[in-house]
């Protein structure tokens, strides 16, 4: 039962992530908008989240005090990460995510570090550099 009630969470939570993203519009981008990203994401979630429901197998292993506080942890560095990306800018924010999230998930914490320093650096670049993607590389705090 486990598996189908998470089939249903997922399905609904990929439903309204489709339909609530796919009318952002950017004045920039592909021909197709930015609102084709969550359809190519969300369908196929959605399809995948039902096969759950329809066809569930397999025994689920609930995790123990510690897996269910990481996980907690994991949820509020997402969270923060999302209140926290305007006000201090891509690569710091990003930064701050990888790096608390590879500490928060048991990762050896210089890794997730450098791991952070590395991959934030290297995404903004990317996005803003390369695929001409505005992102703020120092947010409102900093100005």
């Amino acid at each position: 039962m486990s598996v189908r009630l998470a089939g249903v969470a997922i399905f609904v939570i990929a439903a309204l992530f489709t339909w609530y993203g796919s009318g952002y519009t950017a004045s920039f981008g592909d021909v197709l908008g930015p609102g084709i990203f969550p359809i190519i994401v969300g369908v196929p979630a959605m399809i995948l989240s039902a096969s759950l429901v329809a066809f569930p197998s397999g025994e689920v292993d609930w995790p123990d005090g510690s897996g269910w506080g990481r996980q907690a942890a994991a949820l509020a560095t997402l969270f923060g990460y999302a209140f926290l990306l305007v006000p201090l800018g891509f690569p710091l924010a990003t930064f701050g995510l990888l790096a608390l999230l590879g500490i928060v998930l048991g990762g050896n914490p210089v890794k997730a570090l450098i791991l952070g320093v590395a991959m934030s650096l290297f995404l903004w670049v990317l996005f803003d550099q390369v695929l001409g993607l505005p992102l703020a590389f120092l947010g409102s705090l900093f100005k």
